[in-house]
């Protein structure tokens, strides 16, 4: 399937706005921490400072979204259906049944809903102002902007009607939730480029194991080796990996760089 090209300048303008944003932000990595990206994470303080050096190219980010949202529509919702496809292969490599997703991070991206009995979204912006690290506007994490999203993707068919999403609202870094899914019932999703090694680190040790089913991770800045590395230690296997799909969706990260682990019970 081709894309317009309309959709590939608006693409193109997406992907340039994200790089400009990473360049000003590694930049900064390496001027004040010599390149050590997870010590630059690890600073609240500094943290701060590089969501507001992004900030401007974030906000055309942001428009930029809006406006792929418009197009989506116009065309059929294509990329969405294609992203729908990319998620029921997921599914296939999940355990049996469907069960739970904690989904940390989740900003709006509501899509997992489509193979999940029940989606657990945790966001710290959810109904907040201006957060220096929104990755979205305030309104879209505002409720009536989350019942528009859910009420379109079911609409689409992307989700079911029946489809279950609870919204925790509370700073992820915090380990709240985390301890309450814990279990073989859940499925633990890190997705949209975060250091799941560090997420891991802050909250699992040797008296607090990972218990969770399965976990899925999506383009995180780990490499794939040291992730399979520290998941074995809990006793882990990768099930599946799968490229996913280069077309863009509304409301989500790209999904792409997908990997599936299992837990050995």
């Amino acid at each position: 399937m081709r894309k317009s090209k309309e959709r590939i300048q608006l693409e193109l303008k997406i992907q340039e706005k994200h790089d400009e944003a990473h360049n000003i932000a590694m930049h900064m990595v390496n001027e004040e921490f010599n390149g050590n990206l997870n010590a630059a994470l690890s600073d609240a303080s500094f943290v701060k400072k590089m969501q507001t050096a992004i900030k401007d190219v974030w906000q055309f980010y942001r428009l930029c979204y809006r406006t792929l949202e418009d197009l989506e529509k116009r065309e059929g919702y294509r990329a969405t259906h294609i992203c729908a496809n990319v998620l029921d292969k997921i599914a296939k490599h999940l355990p049996a049944g469907k069960n739970i997703c904690y989904y940390p991070f989740s900003g709006v991206d509501f899509y997992w809903a489509r193979i999940f009995d029940k989606v657990v979204c945790e966001d710290i912006s959810f109904g907040k102002k201006e957060l220096p690290n929104m990755w979205w506007d305030p309104e879209t994490y505002g409720l009536e902007r989350r019942k528009e999203i859910i009420v379109t993707l079911k609409a689409q068919k992307i989700i079911p009607k029946s489809a279950s999403l609870e919204f925790v609202v509370g700073d992820a870094e915090a380990d709240r939730a985390s301890k309450q899914f814990n279990n073989s019932n859940t499925t633990l999703l890190i997705k949209g480029g975060h250091d799941f090694l560090g997420y891991v680190k802050s909250r699992f040790f040797a008296k607090k194991p990972l218990r969770y089913g399965a976990i899925i991770t999506v383009t995180a800045t780990n490499p794939l080796k040291d992730i399979e590395e520290r998941l074995a230690r809990d006793d882990y296997s990768r099930k599946a990996s799968l490229e996913g799909t280069n077309w863009l969706i509304p409301y989500a990260m790209q999904l792409k760089d997908i990997h599936v682990f299992i837990k050995k019970f």
